[in-house]
């Protein structure tokens, strides 16, 4: 199994970082990253800039640099997942946090009962947690629908 790229995006990408982490990629973001805090991180962290800033991916200070030229969510996450290579099924990742790109794990119903509406707690087994920020995650028709959007876009790819 290969390792996993990690990402680091610009201003312009927030609904792709919150894709790949959906796809269980580390994708820093934040809206207030100046270019200058971009290419520290890529450089120190060994992380692929992400942006649709042309003088940016220009930089010569950047080594691993994807221009994105798309500007609809699934030709950009398109876009990154054919610039990897891939040697496991990316749908068997574990997702990441989307909201603070935090490692998320399974969770057994009983330590968080009191923190989630009793009709989730009624209709649902299984559950993760993000380990940064306690944010919890169950499957409800979001995540069909994510899950649907992301075979949608691999299939596209092959």
């Amino acid at each position: 199994m290969s390792i996993l790229p990690r990402f680091v995006a610009d201003v312009m990408l927030g609904s792709l970082s919150r894709w790949l982490r959906l796809f269980g990629f580390d994708t820093l973001y934040r809206n207030d990253f100046s270019d200058r805090e971009l290419i520290k991180i890529s450089l120190q962290e060994d992380r692929i800039v992400l942006t649709r800033d042309n003088a940016l991916a220009r930089s010569r200070l950047l080594k691993k640099v994807l221009l994105i030229q798309s500007e609809t969510i699934k030709e950009q996450i398109k876009e990154v997942l054919s610039t990897i290579p891939i040697s496991f099924d990316l749908l068997s990742l574990r997702p990441r946090c989307p909201v603070c790109n935090g490692e998320t794990e399974s969770i057994i119903k009983e330590k968080i009962k009191e923190e989630i509406p009793d009709y989730v707690a009624i209709s649902n087994q299984e559950f993760i947690i993000c380990k940064s920020c306690g944010k919890i995650y169950w499957h409800g028709t979001h995540k069909d629908r994510i899950d649907k959007i992301k075979k949608e876009i691999l299939k596209n790819l092959k």
